[in-house]
């Protein structure tokens, strides 16, 4: 398996966040655009035979999830620190052979410096399909969306690893085809569109030995993810406009409970953590989620109160 780094450079706002599974979708339609319906169903096929596609959700350039580590025993942590999601990709290196959580709390960052996204607010209103007009009373809600916010000059990077047995070239034509035509909600208005520059995962990331591992995806758990430390996240995932008018126009997929970055535990045996999932919509049989881990090693200091 190669492992790389995909670097996305936003050049327009996010309808929705960029989660592993999302992104595998949008990559098979990608696929399915630029070499045809055979071409994504070998491809999907080999993936259920031993080949599996495992990447990370979005991640701030030069960054990775914080893991969940065992707590300290009689430590209780500040509010504002136990809500920081995010350590740069040099500490992790540096400190992979003796996390502990008193050491994240010194690192561990959430500031806007290195997010460079702010979240915007719209409201929008129901409209009844039978009459085109909106209800008197009731039907607005709201949608989030996430602007890039880097000062003039400076670009809004965000990471996205891959592990996978593609050339470093068809990797790159896949995520450059999702950035030209849109990523998630609101494509055809401009949202969603990114440039694309793929090299090699750093040195050392992945292949390195550590008694746990720490996910850098939207994932579910399985049996060989063994004491699991974890958060969770629901997912309400909808298909593509071309798949939900081969699927009765019916959009939406099954509402699906995942495990959010950050996740960690022992591996059982050699992976894939996490499954490809069949029978996540009503009537599209065809339709998968990737709900792999990609997964990092490290080894856990232990602490006392």
């Amino acid at each position: 398996m190669l492992y790389y780094r995909v670097r996305l450079q936003l050049e327009a706002p996010l309808g929705t966040p960029l989660h592993s599974g999302t992104l595998f979708g949008h990559l098979c339609w990608a696929r399915r655009f630029l070499e045809g319906e055979e071409a994504l169903g070998r491809w999907l096929a080999s993936l259920e035979q031993g080949e599996p596609f495992l990447l990370s959700s979005g991640l701030p350039a030069g960054m990775l999830p914080r893991p969940l580590l065992a707590p300290v025993r009689g430590a209780v942590e500040a509010k504002q620190v136990r809500k920081r999601q995010y350590l740069s990709l040099e500490d992790f290196l540096a400190m992979r052979g003796r996390l502990s959580a008193r050491a994240l709390a010194k690192v561990a960052t959430d500031g806007p410096e290195r997010l460079r996204l702010k979240s915007h607010r719209l409201a929008h209103n129901t409209i009844d399909r039978r009459l085109g007009t909106t209800p008197e009373e009731g039907g607005l809600y709201f949608v989030d969306e996430l602007w890039p916010c880097a000062p003039p000059g400076e670009a809004v990077d965000w990471d996205v690893y891959v592990g996978a047995s593609l050339s470093a070239g068809e990797l790159a034509a896949l995520f450059e085809a999702v950035g030209r035509l849109g990523y998630g909600r609101d494509a055809t208005l401009g949202r969603g569109r990114f440039r694309v520059r793929v090299e090699p995962a750093p040195e050392g990331l992945f292949g390195a030995a550590g008694r746990r591992l720490l996910s850098l995806s939207h994932g579910s758990l399985t049996a060989n993810m063994r004491r699991p430390r974890y958060r969770l996240e629901p997912h309400f995932g909808k298909l593509g406009p071309v798949a939900a008018a081969e699927a009765a126009a019916n959009p939406f997929k099954y509402p699906l409970t995942l495990l959010r970055p950050g996740a960690t535990f022992e591996p059982a045996d050699a992976g894939p953590f996490g499954e490809l999932l069949r029978g996540v919509h009503p009537t599209a049989a065809f339709v998968r989620h990737n709900a792999w881990h990609l997964a990092v090693a490290y080894d856990e200091q232990d602490e006392e109160g």
